[in-house]
C-alpha cells in the first residue's frame, strides 16, 4: 500500500482539498475533508478519468487525483492484504517468541501456531509494550538472542508506550527500525534490527 496524493474530495456532500494516504488497513483523509475510512468499508474502487470513485459503505467518495494516480490507487486496492503473519514474516517455520503484556486479539490470532517457547527456537520477537518495562524488556531480549524485534503499541496520545518512546529507545541503543505495519485501528508495530556489530 503507502501510498499519499493530494487532491480534491467529494463526500458526505463536502467538498474540497485533501491530501489522501492509503495505508494497510484504511484511507486517511486530511486537509478541508477528514477522516479514517477503514479498509474493510470501501467498495466498487474504480478510475474515471482523473477521478478515483468509490463507496464507503453506502457512501459514494470522489478523489481528484490525477488519471495516473486514480489508476495506480486502483491498481494498489486492487491488490489483496496480506495476512499480518504475512507481514510479520511469521510462520510455523519461523516462530516468534511473543514477550510482554497479552497480545491483542489480531496479534494473538495471527501467531496462532507460530509462537516460539524462548529465544533458542525464534526466528523474531514480537514484543507487546503495555509499559516502561515491557521496553526495556524487549531491548533486552533482542540484544541478547541477537534476533529482529516487532514493537506493537497503542497509537495516539492515550498509549501507554508510544511510537516516540520506542524509536528513542531502540535508536538510542544503535537498533534500526525497518518497517512499520497496521495491526488494527488501536494497534500498530514498528520492526527493529539489532545493532551490526
Amino acid at each position: 500500500m503507502g501510498r499519499e496524493a493530494e487532491g480534491h474530495a467529494v463526500w458526505r456532500g463536502e467538498t474540497g482539498a485533501v491530501k489522501a494516504l492509503l495505508e494497510s488497513d484504511c484511507v486517511i483523509l486530511r486537509g478541508e475533508i477528514r477522516a479514517r475510512l477503514r479498509r474493510g468499508d470501501l467498495m466498487d474502487w474504480r478510475a474515471e478519468g482523473d477521478n478515483l470513485c468509490l463507496r464507503v459503505g453506502a457512501e459514494p467518495l470522489v478523489l481528484t487525483l490525477g488519471a495516473k494516480e486514480a489508476a495506480a490507487w486502483v491498481r494498489a486496492l486492487d491488490k489483496p492484504l496480506p495476512a499480518l503473519a504475512s507481514r510479520f514474516g511469521v510462520s510455523p517455520e519461523a516462530r516468534a517468541w511473543v514477550i510482554g503484556g497479552p497480545p491483542p486479539e489480531e496479534i494473538a490470532l495471527a501467531l496462532a501456531g507460530a509462537q516460539a517457547r524462548g529465544p533458542e527456537d525464534a526466528a523474531l520477537i514480537v514484543a507487546i509494550l503495555t509499559g516502561p518495562g515491557d521496553l526495556q524488556a524487549a531491548l533486552e531480549a533482542g540484544s541478547l538472542g541477537g534476533l529482529r524485534v516487532w514493537c506493537v503499541h497503542g497509537k495516539g496520545k492515550g498509549a501507554a508506550v508510544g511510537d516516540a518512546a520506542v524509536r528513542a529507545a531502540f535508536r538510542g541503543a544503535g537498533w534500526m527500525d525497518i518497517m512499520t505495519s497496521a495491526v488494527s485501528e488501536a494497534f500498530t508495530a514498528t520492526l527493529y534490527r539489532p545493532p551490526k556489530t
